[in-house]
């Protein structure tokens, strides 16, 4: 096994995980150049609860080696969606608690609240990522949908937001 493969799985507690084995089966054979036996491993590990984006990233080369274009887009575009996720809450997060008077938890439930296309949307939408405000209709091209789905998607991550600012409220010490 190479030192990359170990330390995806670095964590003592992942050992006792159902999709380990073959999590680290899967990548044993996308190293030795086995794309079939690395995909049929790694599709066993996700079926499991895998979630890992590198995963996905090993997912997708094997299957454009072996000329499954499509296949390989759809892992690859997974493995940026987790990348893309984990940045966005950060970013999010951050620009909350300064622009807020929330408290960390509060600001927690507000970005764990929205899944990764609201995420993509507010954060495309009022400039969190570059400074730059776009309005619905470049969101919508940036994420392949239209402006009136940008549009409903902002309003429900709006309301969530609302919902926790509300509760921020409710609970705040007097």
């Amino acid at each position: 096994m190479t030192d990359s493969t170990a330390s995806n799985t670095n964590d003592s507690n992942q050992g006792d995980l159902p999709y380990i084995k073959f999590l680290h089966e899967g990548n044993t054979k996308f190293y030795e150049n086995d794309f079939e036996g690395a995909i049929k491993s790694l599709n066993t590990a996700f079926r499991l609860g895998c979630n890992d984006r590198y995963a996905f990233w090993k997912r997708g080369i094997a299957k454009s080696k072996l000329g499954d274009h499509k296949g390989a887009h759809n892992d690859m575009v997974q493995f940026g969606f987790h990348l893309e996720s984990d940045y966005m809450i950060k970013l999010l997060n951050e620009k909350i608690k300064e622009n807020s008077y929330f408290t960390d938890e509060f600001i927690l439930l507000i970005s764990s609240s929205l899944n990764a296309q609201e995420l993509k949307v507010i954060t495309n939408r009022f400039g969190l990522v570059d400074g730059v405000f776009r309005t619905q209709r470049e969101v919508g091209e940036f994420l392949g949908i239209t402006p009136q789905r940008v549009s409903q998607i902002e309003l429900k991550a709006t309301k969530k937001i609302q919902v926790a600012k509300s509760l921020e409220n409710l609970f705040e010490k007097k």
